[in-house]
C-alpha cells in the first residue's frame, strides 16, 4: 500500500507543474489556451496571444476584451497598421483559433508601463455567447517562456 502511495504521489508530482505551466481554462463551450503576451519595454503598445477552441456545436465570438493594463486592446488580424481592428474573432465549433505574432493578436493600446518578462496581469475577454473570462497572461519572449 506504501508502494502505491508513492507512486500516485510522483506522478502528481509530474504532472502538477506541467499543469500549473499550461494554465488553460473553460468558459462553458469555450477551452481557453496558454495566454501570454511580448515584453513591451519602451512603446504604449503590445501585442498579446491566447489560443480558443469552441468544442460548442453553435457559433461564438470574441467581441471584446479589457485590462487594467492598457487603456484598450484592439481585436487584430496582423500587425499591419493600415488593416482596421476587428469587430470580433469568429469562433466556429471544433476549429482553432490561434493567435501568434505577425497573424492574429490582441493589440494592447496605450500602456500604463512597460510589461516585462516574468509579469502576469489580467485580460477580460468577452464573449458573445459564452459570457465573459478573466484570464492570466504571462509576459514572455515566446509562448512557455
Amino acid at each position: 500500500m506504501k508502494r502505491r502511495h508513492l507512486v500516485l504521489s510522483l506522478a502528481g508530482t509530474i504532472a502538477g507543474p506541467a499543469i500549473a505551466r499550461a494554465h488553460s481554462q473553460r468558459l462553458g463551450d469555450i477551452a481557453i489556451g496558454h495566454a501570454w503576451a511580448l515584453p513591451a519595454r519602451v512603446s504604449r503598445e503590445g501585442q498579446a496571444f491566447v489560443p480558443l477552441v469552441n468544442n460548442g456545436k453553435t457559433t461564438d465570438e470574441l467581441v471584446a476584451a479589457r485590462s487594467s493594463v492598457c487603456g484598450a486592446i484592439e481585436l487584430r488580424r496582423n500587425n499591419r497598421y493600415d488593416d482596421p481592428p476587428l469587430g470580433s474573432f469568429i469562433l466556429e465549433p471544433g476549429a482553432p483559433l490561434p493567435m501568434r505574432p505577425t497573424a492574429r493578436h490582441l493589440r494592447l493600446m496605450g500602456l500604463a508601463g512597460p510589461l516585462v518578462a516574468g509579469q502576469r496581469f489580467a485580460i477580460i475577454l468577452d464573449f458573445l455567447n459564452a459570457g465573459e473570462a478573466e484570464v492570466a497572461f504571462h509576459v514572455e519572449e515566446a509562448p512557455g517562456d
